[in-house]
């Protein structure tokens, strides 16, 4: 079969903006970011011109009765310094023959918050903080809400060994994602954590 562009395949045309609310959707007044790199499932890379704009021509064939899954993934050490996502990463729209179809992905810059941890804060050999630390997570938590942030937990193991440390991280973010619930907070808390050697 001869391939005919303007009836059988399927175009994406697709932007990368600045999502100052946060909402996941390009409100007036929301810029596009440039230089974004987005990549197809069969490994090609596009890049968003000067406006955050990107456009695949003839993307794939889909199916002429029901259409085609299709799914493009955004390379977030392309976005600029201090941008996180606020749209779902990888997207997937159907794409219909003959017809484009659009990809929108938000980023926006948010405060970050670093909570720095050791064993100090914990009983020997225990992995949960220590009761009176318990009331300073739920303040914290608090305090996340007011403002989108991003929460970066450090932990500094200073030789009671790095697989205590990770499971004291792994309870750690299972206490705050608990207290994130119970405050119905609005968007969704983005948590990083990573253990680093101390001197001992």
């Amino acid at each position: 079969m001869v391939v005919e562009e303007v009836f059988h395949c399927g175009d994406i045309i697709g932007k990368v903006f600045d999502d100052q609310n946060r909402n996941g959707y390009q409100d007036d007044g929301e810029r596009g970011l440039a230089g974004v790199r987005v990549a197809t499932v069969k490994g090609l890379l596009v890049t968003a011109d000067a406006e955050g704009r990107f456009h695949i021509a003839c993307a794939d064939l889909p199916d002429q009765r029901i259409g085609t899954n299709y799914i493009l993934k955004l390379d977030m050490r392309s976005l600029p310094s201090g941008y996180r996502l606020t749209t779902e990463n990888p997207r997937a729209v159907r794409l219909t023959a003959g017809k484009a179809s659009k990809f929108l992905f938000g980023a926006s810059v948010g405060r970050v918050v670093r909570l720095d941890l050791s064993d100090t804060a914990f009983d020997e050999g225990v992995v949960a903080l220590r009761p009176e630390w318990q009331a300073s997570l739920a303040r914290m938590v608090e305090l996340l809400v007011k403002e989108p942030s991003v929460l970066r937990l450090v932990y500094t193991e200073n030789g009671e060994g790095r697989r205590l440390a990770q499971k004291r991280l792994k309870v750690m973010r299972k206490d705050i994602a608990r207290e994130w619930r119970r405050v119905g907070a609005r968007y969704r808390l983005e948590v990083e954590a990573k253990v680093l050697s101390g001197s001992r």
